[in-house]
């Protein structure tokens, strides 16, 4: 038998808290393939190795290239092993190879019952947003049993925007109800998980229609936006102050070359960027829309642009720094989205005139723009 390799400290802890959830009341009644492991074995206990494979846990234990059960290397299964006998939640194997819960699990739909009755959805939350930074939020107000990320209907590459939260009891639970929250400078929308999952299907359904309707694929509640500022001449400036071309080529001469990359980025913790997902956090998170001084009345602030787009429909999360040249925009619903690209679109100056700018809008499509925004 091969020497178990000691992992250090810090993935001791990320591994022995990714496996406890697998485990847990909060996944294992919804997870269909751990399940259907766990009751197929003839103790409850399933392959440490097909753990291993999984790809949260591949991700922090360094393994790359296509892993599968029976290529994850023996030596990693047993320090894994070692790391799960700290844990009262779990058992393991005398010889290290199998693991599965301390005790039976109940019957899964009383289980999912009371785990959704302390779980609650909270949005508006950016897209690359960390789900360690969730959970330490609401840990400010409760024990955080779990944190899911989930992914958008239409695009399961993306987190929607709405963190679950579930807490150890119910009565924590409730108390975020009464609490006005503040995250990354947008106020939270608390709602019970039960709502959420009506309004998700409600979404699912209408995306499955949309899918075989003769109007294909539904138009996205997300829209990019780019910042052009008019110079003296009439001629349209990017934000880092290169003069832009009609063919939209800045002059080399004395180029900036500012940027024109969104600064998010998205990881599944999901809450794996969504844990995921999911996860960098964005920068645009900063509380820096403050008031413009006197000498910068010609900058766009992010609630500039939310005021002015709320007239085309409810304005759930501007993704935007200033002094940046592009971000993006999410409204409540497509129709809103449709109705603000339609305008500016039709708009006799190109695009719609904000503060000394042009602001030009585009619909998120592809992967370079969907990975980071649904």
């Amino acid at each position: 038998m091969a020497a178990a390799a000691a992992l250090d400290e810090a993935k001791s802890k990320t591994v022995l808290r990714q496996v406890e959830f697998y485990f847990s009341d909060s996944n294992l009644p919804r997870d269909g393939f751990l399940r259907r492991a766990v009751e197929e074995s003839d103790n409850g206990l399933v392959s440490l190795a097909l753990i291993c494979s999984f790809s949260r846990m591949r991700s922090h234990l360094g393994l790359e290239g296509d892993v599968k059960p029976e290529t994850v290397p023996e030596e990693t299964v047993l320090a894994v092993a070692d790391v799960l006998r700290r844990s009262s939640a779990l058992r393991v194997s005398n010889d290290g190879k199998k693991v599965g819960r301390a005790s039976e699990l109940l019957k899964p739909d009383e289980v999912i019952e009371q785990v959704d009755s302390r779980t609650v959805a909270a949005s508006p939350l950016p897209y690359n947003v960390k789900l360690e930074d969730v959970e330490s939020f609401f840990a400010q107000h409760g024990k955080v049993n779990s944190v899911r990320l989930p992914r958008h209907v239409s695009d399961k590459r993306c987190f929607c925007g709405t963190a679950l939260v579930e807490f150890s009891e119910e009565d924590e639970a409730k108390g975020v109800f009464k609490n006005k929250l503040v995250f990354a400078g947008a106020d939270l929308e608390i709602r019970p998980k039960k709502e959420f999952d009506a309004e998700r299907e409600a979404k699912r359904g209408a995306y499955e229609k949309s899918k075989n309707s003769p109007e294909g694929y539904p138009k996205g509640q997300v829209v990019a936006f780019k910042l052009n500022k008019i110079s003296g001449d009439g001629d349209a400036v990017q934000n880092g102050g290169d003069k832009v071309d009609d063919t939209g080529n800045a002059d080399k001469e004395g180029a900036s070359n500012a940027t024109e990359k969104s600064s998010l980025g998205h990881e599944e913790k999901i809450p794996e960027n969504n844990k995921g997902v999911s996860e960098e956090k964005s920068d645009d998170v900063d509380n820096d829309d403050e008031s413009p001084s006197d000498n910068d009345q010609d900058i766009i602030l992010r609630e500039d642009i939310k005021e002015e787009f709320t007239k085309f429909g409810t304005v759930r999360y501007v993704d935007f720094r200033k002094g940046e040249d592009s971000g993006y925009i999410r409204f409540e619903d497509s129709m809103a989205a449709e109705k603000a690209r339609a305008f500016t679109a039709l708009a006799d100056e190109g695009g719609l005139i904000m503060k000394g700018h042009i602001l030009t809008l585009e619909p998120v499509t592809g992967m370079e723009t969907t990975v980071s925004l649904c």
